[in-house]
């Protein structure tokens, strides 16, 4: 016979096929512990109840306490998953429409989908993204089993909102971030559409240019014969850009645009191509530019490169 140990109340109003399919998950992996853990559902307002019963069969190899610990662990992981996999979203969303409405609806789901990028840690250098959410995941879960170690019922809304004020000073952050990012976005679009119009304005002075891209981010500029090009207005910007004395990505760009030839062709014979650049020289010369992957020329400089290197005196 079993009776019944333990019950909980889950009141909520959103998410709740999410809820019971969580719980139902959760108490199914632990049926062979002797416990049995039944759900049971009523309205009361504008809330839905999820009475979840917990029964222990009288040879359950966990005593009372151990099987009321469980229990609770079964609930609130159950919980924190609904409320990381679906409040998340909505309560990011909720943030943008209520702080950010002086943004157009096109902006604000950008600065959603930024913040929920940043939440999962996209972007970020040397760490798992899903480290991120599981992290967010873990606090909430003890925020939750404490809470429920001391109630038999919890309202979610109401515990999101005033038992996670940490939790909702990172989301917040997140969309504080997000927006930054947004500005920061603008900024680069004009900052494109700037030199798009002066590459467009202004009378071609090379009507074919090859780009090469070299180890170290070093640059070199080629003629459409394959001839280093030779310019007396670009002699002293070309020399330091071949020789990687200052930012040779601004000089690329700027002697680019100054020359601003009919047809661009983009030699990706590094590897480890600054991307960023790459991306904002196609953005600029939009159809003059022809991106080529890897050819005789590419390998050709390479190799004369490595030549002089190895004939250097040591």
């Amino acid at each position: 016979m079993k009776a019944v140990a333990e019950a909980i109340r889950i009141g909520a109003r959103d998410y709740l096929p999410a809820i019971r399919e969580g719980l139902q998950r959760e108490f199914h992996l632990f049926r062979r512990e002797g416990l049995q853990i039944d759900i049971k559902e009523d309205v009361r307002g504008d809330q839905v109840f999820l009475s979840c019963l917990l029964k222990q069969e009288r040879k359950s190899p966990l005593d009372k306490k151990e099987a009321g610990d469980l229990f609770r662990q079964l609930v609130a992981n159950a919980l924190a998953t609904v409320i990381i996999s679906h409040w998340e979203m909505a309560l990011v969303r909720e943030i943008v429409y209520q702080h950010y409405n002086y943004f157009n609806r096109h902006e604000r789901e950008r600065i959603i989908e930024l913040a929920l990028q940043g939440l999962m840690g996209e972007g970020k250098k040397g760490t798992e993204p899903q480290l991120y959410r599981v992290h967010r995941q873990n606090r909430v879960f003890f925020r939750l089993l404490d809470y429920l170690n001391e109630n038999g019922e919890i309202i979610l809304e109401g515990f999101i909102r005033f038992r996670l004020k940490d939790y909702m000073d990172e989301l917040r952050d997140a969309v504080d971030r997000a927006v930054d990012d947004l500005m920061l976005e603008e900024e680069y679009r004009e900052f494109i559409r700037l030199l798009r119009y002066f590459v467009e304005a202004q009378e071609p002075r090379q009507g074919e240019i090859h780009v090469l891209i070299l180890p170290g981010n070093k640059y070199q500029l080629l003629d459409g014969q394959g001839d280093a090009l030779s310019d007396e207005e670009l002699e002293e910007m070309l020399a330091d850009l071949a020789g990687g004395n200052i930012s040779g990505e601004d000089l690329l760009i700027s002697a680019l645009i100054s020359l601003a030839p009919t047809r661009l062709h983009l030699h990706l014979g590094s590897p480890l191509y600054n991307q960023e650049v790459v991306e904002t020289i196609k953005k600029v010369f939009v159809d003059r530019i022809q991106v080529c992957p890897g050819c005789c020329l590419c390998g050709e400089r390479e190799r004369e490169k490595e030549e002089r290197s190895r004939s250097k005196p040591r």
